[in-house]
């Protein structure tokens, strides 16, 4: 409401001062709703507000690793947990919680819950593990549907980076200019962001459009690193291949309504790509980076490893500046493949920023579908975002037992609509 406010009012101004040329483009409403809308864009700095007090909270029910919520039309939400391997149907007023399908093999069964996700109308998908698809109609499964996505280039098990009504997939695939043992997603010098062309409502393969290329973790360096551990009695060698905690890449979310968000972390912006195929270029966003001195090291490899000694030579690759987000690697909580992004309320996009010594927090900016930095959401301690409603954010609290309690927060109005 501040930013129609601002211009509206430019508009008032403007129409005042105008020329009869100025009037002309007025009226064809080219030019000056552009130049009103940048006014309102530099009008004054985005809000950092605190995440509002929950309105509804499930009381004496506790959660392992919830991996995502969706909320039904009737106000219940939709839940996975990983550890427990359960979906669950909670209605927060009443408390009721119950069970939706089973573990196995056959029709309506998953062999591992994974996440869901809102196709609109009051359907979800579900994609579990080994690559299952299944289709919800309001709280029960309806219907297996055939995986798509290793047809994307998601090999590796990773989650779709969302699915929209229409049936379409986001995926990535990672480029490596030099053959890797031990190759991921995680280690691509660049990755190619890959939207299907066919449905999963519909058989038969098609060839996925690839609609970005931007650069992966592997472009800052990869390391192979060989560990001597005691298994049965005897030492195993084990080799892995490691990234710098802080290496950066860029991210994609398709929302269900066919809007594709593209991420970049240098410099950071988001574009867009409408459902009629074309492209929204975000500016810079007004953010202001931090070096990576040694204690910025120490902290995001115990992030990543909080028991691991300090040891920065185990790392390759590391960055001057810490990048705003990176894959998350929080392992209380899980976004589809590790990214840093997730749908919110009206459209936003939320990107979970990268902690600092001088921003331990966990925050999240929410970013418009013009590219413009609304604000960021700063989250309580142990606070995680892991769904949306229509007006509302869906949050996990982890205790001192690591056990996670579900509330609903309104969406902060400051953020606009």
């Amino acid at each position: 409401m501040h930013t129609l406010h601002n211009v509206m009012s430019c508009l008032h101004s403007v129409i005042r001062a105008s020329s009869p040329l100025a009037a002309a483009f007025f009226t064809s409403g080219l030019l000056l709703l552009a130049a009103c809308a940048d006014e309102a864009r530099v009008a004054g700095p985005p809000p950092v507000i605190d995440l509002p007090p929950a309105d509804l909270t499930l009381q004496k029910r506790d959660f392992s690793r919830v991996l995502s919520v969706v909320e039904l039309e009737d106000g219940r939400v939709l839940v996975t947990d990983q550890i427990e391997n359960s979906i669950y149907v909670i209605d927060l007023q009443s408390g009721e919680v119950r069970t939706e399908g089973s573990t196995g093999e056959g029709p309506g069964e998953y062999g591992r819950v994974g996440h869901l996700y809102p196709l609109g109308g009051d359907s979800t998908l579900l994609v579990g593990e080994p690559p299952r698809m299944l289709l919800l109609a309001g709280d029960r499964i309806v219907e297996g549907l055939e995986p798509v996505y290793p047809r994307l280039g998601m090999g590796t098990g990773e989650p779709p980076w969302g699915v929209d009504r229409s049936g379409r997939v986001l995926g990535v695939a990672g480029f490596a200019f030099q053959p890797r043992s031990g190759w991921s997603r995680t280690h691509a010098d660049s990755l190619h962001i890959l939207l299907a062309t066919g449905s999963i409502f519909d058989e038969g393969t098609s060839e996925p459009d690839t609609i970005a290329q931007v650069g992966g973790q592997g472009r800052w360096g990869i390391e192979r690193v060989s560990t001597v551990a005691q298994m049965g009695g005897r030492e195993v060698t084990m080799n892995s291949t490691l990234s710098s905690p802080l290496a950066s890449e860029g991210q994609a979310w398709l929302f269900a309504d066919g809007w594709v968000a593209l991420a970049h972390p240098d410099p950071y912006r988001v574009d867009w790509l409408t459902p009629a195929g074309e492209w929204i270029r975000g500016a810079p966003l007004p953010v202001s980076p931090a070096d990576v001195s040694l204690d910025e090291q120490c902290r995001a490899i115990s992030r990543r490893a909080p028991n691991a000694e300090c040891d920065l030579d185990r790392y390759p690759g590391w960055p001057n500046q810490i990048p705003p987000f990176t894959m998350v690697t929080d392992y209380g909580w899980i976004t589809p493949g590790g990214t840093a992004l997730q749908p919110g309320p009206h459209g936003m996009l939320l990107i979970r920023r990268t902690p600092t010594a001088e921003a331990p927090e966990t925050r999240y900016d929410v970013v418009d579908r013009s590219g413009m930095l609304r604000g960021a959401i700063v989250m309580p301690e142990g606070g995680t975002i892991v769904g949306f409603g229509r007006a509302s954010l869906y949050v996990v609290q982890k205790d001192e037992m690591d056990l996670l309690t579900l509330s609903r927060h309104p969406w902060p109005e400051q953020l606009g609509d």
